[in-house]
């Protein structure tokens, strides 16, 4: 009897360690994917990671969690909510790799330094998720912008670097574009990221003008041929609503290395719409009368974004 007894206690103490470590492993199963949420301390003078388990699979389910646990009282009473309760997200969207957050008037509140450490973090936190990799930010709707007043559009993490590992600044003198350039034989487009220092030369300069200046002035590589006359200049540019409004002199008109029609209206629209503020582009030729574009396009048209001619 002792035997069975001793046995049977065995097997009980076994069972319950099975369940122990089923519990466990059901326990990490719903503690989810590991990831790092930055807050703002309470001076708002630094950031400071806390790591959260993400329930979500899939990338968007990723992002509302994250949105949320931003606009959350953090678990550390030394630390504040990224996102206080004043300022509301809008809206947000996932397009690929880039998320597009919609902030409220609030945010236009912030002091710089306080801006500065609050972008860093949203920023820092949703390209912790697996698949995001920009993060754009806009305010209802309309571009963020710097203190000089220009669109900040595409962010990624590195674009904030830690200052003696206390405090957050924004790197504001490197914009990256993305232009669309030719192929060889004129027929197509090619992608091309450039990467420009900020100066004084362009601090004053839209988004969308220094664009058009890049087109114009060529590709940096013979990989890529130009899809603008170089003599081409842009005589009026206005943004309202998402449509680029530009006026160019007539020596747009003028085809170079034999690149077709469709190329040279879509290397300009490609790259406009790269932007966060543009979702369309309408082109006019200062002087023109007939209304047309060699013969081809309305200058009426409103054109959007058209990736078949991309190789």
């Amino acid at each position: 009897m002792k035997g069975i007894t001793k046995n049977i206690y065995l097997l009980l103490v076994l069972i319950g360690f099975a369940v122990t470590v089923e519990g466990c492993a059901k326990k990490e199963e719903v503690r989810g994917t590991a990831i790092d949420i930055s807050y703002l301390n309470k001076d708002q003078t630094k950031l400071v990671k806390e790591t959260h388990y993400l329930t979500s699979e899939e990338t968007k389910d990723k992002i509302v969690e994250v949105l949320t646990l931003l606009c959350s009282v953090p678990d550390s009473k030394e630390l504040c909510a990224t996102l206080p309760s004043s300022i509301n997200i809008i809206t947000y969207s996932y397009d690929g790799e880039q998320v597009i957050v919609s902030l409220g008037e609030k945010y236009r509140e912030l002091t710089k330094t306080t801006e500065v450490l609050t972008r860093a973090a949203i920023v820092r936190s949703l390209t912790n998720i697996p698949g995001v990799r920009y993060v754009v930010i806009t305010i209802n709707g309309e571009p963020l912008t710097d203190v000089s007043g220009n669109a900040i559009g595409i962010m990624t993490a590195d674009m904030f670097v830690d200052n003696a590992g206390t405090q957050v600044e924004a790197v504001e003198n490197r914009i990256n574009l993305r232009l669309y350039f030719a192929n060889e034989d004129g027929t197509g487009l090619i992608a091309v990221n450039r990467e420009l220092t900020h100066n004084a030369d362009v601090s004053n300069v839209p988004m969308e003008k220094l664009v058009l200046e890049q087109l114009i002035s060529g590709p940096a590589s013979e990989e890529t041929y130009p899809t603008i006359n170089p003599d081409t200049k842009v005589v009026n540019i206005t943004v309202k609503d998402g449509v680029c409004y530009i006026t160019f002199n007539n020596a747009l008109v003028t085809s170079i290395n034999n690149v077709t029609t469709d190329v040279t209206i879509y290397s300009i629209v490609n790259s406009l719409v790269e932007l966060s503020n543009i979702n369309k582009v309408q082109i006019t030729i200062e002087g023109n009368k007939d209304g047309k574009f060699r013969d081809k396009y309305d200058l009426s048209t409103i054109f959007e974004r058209n990736l078949s001619l991309v190789e």
